[in-house]
């Protein structure tokens, strides 16, 4: 189930997010604030889980590659015909 809610959001901003839509990072405007609403949560769940040392490591490793754009999304993975 889905829900719709109105956001306001500064223009540029906007802008900003429509030409990754455009380039073909997202499919639509609606996908890209689900992701990053996804990898925010992910962040606070992250600080405030109990994790054990090596589950730490394997976040602060993935988080690194996804900074320096190594990960493939899964639009991507699908075009070179990867599955998740």
């Amino acid at each position: 189930m889905n829900t719709r809610i109105n956001v306001n959001i500064p223009e540029a901003l906007f802008n900003k997010s429509q030409e990754l839509v455009e380039q073909g990072y997202f499919a639509n405007f609606s996908e890209l604030v689900r992701e990053g609403l996804r990898k925010e949560l992910a962040d606070f769940q992250m600080k405030d889980a109990i994790l054990t040392e090596d589950e730490r490591k394997l976040f602060l490793l993935l988080q690194k590659a996804e900074s320096e754009g190594l990960l493939l999304s899964e639009k991507e993975m699908k075009k070179h015909g990867l599955k998740i």
